[in-house]
């Protein structure tokens, strides 16, 4: 693994390799399971997803000083999801650098948005570590970057959970209450499945990779079923929750 070249296209000189050496092995590289923690990358992914959140956070706080708190919450979801942390790692080439078991890499686990994701975030939490606050906050402002200038031009920036509770609000029903129904999978790549519930009534479930990924997929996958009724209105809404509600009597 080259990280000389990784580093060089990153512009960013590691004082500890062994750290973005760690950001990019996936748990699965190692046979034992007895190896270091340390040796992998799920604690920088935790340390990571912390620290782009807060620089995102702070980002869209002063930036945007007349949105709600729902508002931010909604542009920060769209930002840092594991769709654009994963096409951000397929820019940067990361799937070239990731190491991984030979049946994970045989089934192509290094170009898994989720696998991508996690590297990503992996590197944020190394680069965090080994450079300190306001090195990680001008890496991360100038990854996201085209994606922050153009986060008011998108025609939706809400995410999933936020259009669904706003819709079942204006229908008077209790909030969308989200239940983790399973969880299966190995510890290195666990699927989590959540179920949505709408006055005390299964609507959708979906899974995810994540517990709030799979949380944001039931909602989603609930807003699709309305979206394909047509259920373009009020009056139509109401009458689709009353039908699906009903359905599960």
């Amino acid at each position: 693994m080259n990280l000389e070249k990784l580093q060089s296209d990153l512009n960013i000189n590691f004082i500890d390799i062994n750290l973005l050496e760690s950001a990019l092995t996936h748990k699965s590289f190692y046979l034992n399971t007895k190896i270091e923690i340390q040796k992998y990358n799920q604690r920088l992914e935790f340390l990571g997803d912390s620290v782009l959140d807060l620089i995102i956070t702070e980002h869209l706080f002063f930036e945007y000083p007349n949105d709600n708190e729902g508002i931010l919450t909604s542009k920060r979801s769209l930002l840092v999801d594991e769709a654009s942390l994963s096409a951000i790692a397929k820019e940067l080439k990361l799937n070239e650098y990731l190491r991984m078991s030979n049946e994970e890499l045989n089934r192509g686990g290094n170009l898994r948005d989720s696998a991508l994701a996690d590297g990503m975030e992996a590197l944020i939490g190394a680069i965090f570590i080994d450079k300190g606050y306001e090195y990680v906050k001008n890496f991360i402002l100038n990854l996201f970057k085209n994606a922050l200038e153009n986060i008011n031009n998108l025609q939706n920036y809400k995410d999933s959970k936020s259009l669904l509770q706003e819709m079942v609000q204006a229908e008077s029903l209790e909030p969308p209450k989200y239940i983790l129904n399973k969880v299966s999978g190995p510890s290195h790549n666990p699927v989590f499945i959540t179920d949505v519930y709408i006055n005390n009534k299964k609507i959708s479930s979906a899974k995810g990779n994540k517990k709030i990924v799979s949380e944001q997929n039931a909602a989603e996958t609930a807003i699709k079923y309305i979206d394909e009724n047509n259920f373009n209105n009020i009056k139509a809404k109401k009458s689709f929750f009353k039908k699906v509600l009903s359905s599960f009597r």
